[in-house]
């Protein structure tokens, strides 16, 4: 019986921890900078890997953005 509070305290304890490193990773895995970077590198990889088809999606905003221009114009 006198072991059972102890116990209690320790796993209190190590559940305390736990959360704060659960609350810490939430932290950084939602921070606008720390997301804004990781989307960057995914971009700059996508771009890395497939270079024919990030050209293609280039020219194809490219060709809609004049096509709207010269639309809204007339």
């Amino acid at each position: 019986m006198a072991t059972e509070p102890q116990e209690l305290e320790r796993q209190i304890l190590h559940t305390r921890e736990r959360l704060g490193e659960d609350v810490d990773a939430l932290v950084e895995r939602v921070d606008p900078r720390r997301v804004a970077a990781r989307e960057a590198m995914r971009a700059r990889e996508m771009i890395r890997t497939h270079p024919g088809a990030t050209a293609l999606l280039g020219l194809s905003v490219a060709a809609f953005t004049t096509a709207w221009v010269i639309w809204r114009r007339n």
